[in-house]
């Protein structure tokens, strides 16, 4: 049987190679995609994990919470990830997404909110559920990755499972928050 796909959407300006999330997954046996964040995003229809690094920002006109992508003018939108994941209708499985914020040191408690007004986005129109993580150090990433991917690799794992052993096991100031319909839903499809 072939490894499950995970398809990791990521900024890609400071990064050279794989880093420490790409590592994680591999070394759980998982097969790993990887596809620069930016404005040319592929189809995604039929994805069944997502998991999506990057920096978040705001507009403000209209005030809206986007991704920033490779390149300091970029910036994503949760409408366009929602077309690309579902570009002929509503026919497709939608995915289940992780949301990983990087730390913005200067003011996290922004950042965490940013975070949850993104995943609220995606989580309305484009993902079964959308388990949002971060912002964390870059010295907890490691540890971050190395658990978030052993729970994944998880026999029976439901959303509302792997949202709780994650948060139970993290034990950090910075929760991570769960956005689904049905928290049963399993992780894999």
């Amino acid at each position: 049987m072939a490894p499950a796909r995970v398809l990791i959407l990521r900024d890609e300006r400071d990064r050279k190679g794989p880093n420490e999330v790409d590592d994680a997954y591999r070394a759980e046996g998982l097969n790993v995609v990887i596809h620069p964040l930016n404005s040319e995003l592929p189809s995604m229809a039929g994805e069944s994990l997502i998991h999506i690094s990057a920096r978040i920002g705001e507009t403000t006109t209209p005030r809206e919470a986007h991704l920033i992508g490779a390149g300091a003018n970029v910036i994503v939108r949760a409408s366009s990830l929602i077309q690309a994941f579902l570009p002929n209708g509503e026919q497709q499985l939608r995915p289940f997404v992780i949301l990983d914020v990087t730390d913005d040191g200067f003011d996290r408690a922004r950042t965490l909110l940013l975070r949850n007004v993104f995943a609220s986005g995606l989580f309305g129109e484009g993902a079964r559920g959308v388990l949002a993580i971060g912002p964390y150090s870059r010295y907890d990433l490691s540890r971050v990755y190395k658990l978030l991917t052993s729970l994944l690799h998880g026999e029976g794992f439901g959303l509302a499972d792997l949202h709780n052993a994650f948060w139970e096991q993290m034990q950090h100031t910075c929760p991570p928050a769960l956005f689904t319909l049905d928290p049963d839903l399993p992780v894999w499809d």
